[in-house]
This record gives structure tokens, sequence and C-alpha cells, in this order.
């Protein structure tokens, strides 16, 4: 009856640990795939070749920073830009052209990097979660690794035991 309860909980515990493995691996390209998002969008802006070479798993989530910090950008920089509009007066009206460019194209680039730290603040923070989950799970895994070598030693064990001793005359 023991070797069965050992042979069952052996089989468990097998189970768990090879959900764990998957689990692992699957955080592990997650937070993989992340990190990879992050580099991509670090300067603020989405590159074609930035969008080719991210991972499948966040397509999705480029395209979306790619809409979101160019509307937000255009946004808030010319709300900036209007409320600057009175200190361009003052500038020499023939540089006034050039100037009312320099200030939109800066404006938006610097929003733009807004943008991007705000994203990049979120992705550190997902990055956290998503390795105090490993962690967690790498110490799980662990112990039911230990488990499972205690169990099989009991069953080898308690196997030996009802293992018939033939002694010859």
């Amino acid at each position: 009856m023991a070797i069965l309860m050992f042979t069952a909980r052996k089989h468990d515990l097998i189970d768990r640990i090879y959900r764990k493995q998957n689990r692992l691996q699957e955080l592990t390209r997650k937070l993989s795939d992340l990190q990879q998002y992050s580099a991509s969008i670090a300067d603020g802006s989405v590159s074609m070749f930035d969008l080719m070479n991210c991972p499948a798993s966040m397509v999705q989530r480029t395209l979306m920073f790619m809409n979101c910090s160019h509307n937000m950008a255009v946004q808030n920089s010319q709300m900036n830009y209007t409320q600057m509009m009175p200190m361009l007066a003052q500038v020499d009206p023939q540089q006034q052209m050039y100037y009312q460019q320099w200030m939109r194209q800066s404006l938006y680039k610097q929003e733009r990097e807004k943008f991007a730290k705000m994203e990049a603040q979120l992705s550190n923070q997902q990055e956290k979660e998503i390795m105090q989950e490993k962690e967690k799970l790498e110490a799980s895994l662990k112990m039911d690794e230990a488990e499972l070598e205690s169990v099989k030693e009991a069953e080898k064990k308690g196997i030996e035991q009802f293992k018939p001793n033939y002694v010859g005359s």
C-alpha cells in the first residue's frame, strides 16, 4: 500500500514539476519579448526595422505605442507651441518661420521622448513582476524536485522491504 502511495505522489510531483517548468519557460519568453520591446522603443520612436524585428507577442503593443506616442506628441506639442507663440512675436520676421519649424520639431520630439519614458516605466514594472513570479516559481520548483528525489528514494526502500529473500539450503 505504501508503495502505491509513493508512486502516486511521485507522479503528482512529476506533473507539477512539468507544469512549473512550462510556466517558467513561458515567463522567460515573456520577459525576453518585453525586454526586446523596451529596447526598440527606448528612443521614443519605432522604425520599420524595429517593427519587423519585434516579437510576435509585442507587435500589437508596438503598433499601439507608435500610434499613441505620435498622437499624444502632436496634441501636446501643439498645445505647448500655442503657449509659446507670444515669444515668437519678438523674433525677427525673417527668422520667424525657421524658429517656428524648429520649435515644433523640438516640442514634438520632447513629447515623444516623454511618452517613451512613461512606457519604459510601465515595461520595467511588468519586468519586475515577471521576475518576482519567476523567482517564486524557481524556489517552488526546487522544493518539488527535492521532494521528488526523497519520494523516489523512499519508494526504492519500500520496494526493497517487500522483495522476497530466497535463502538456499
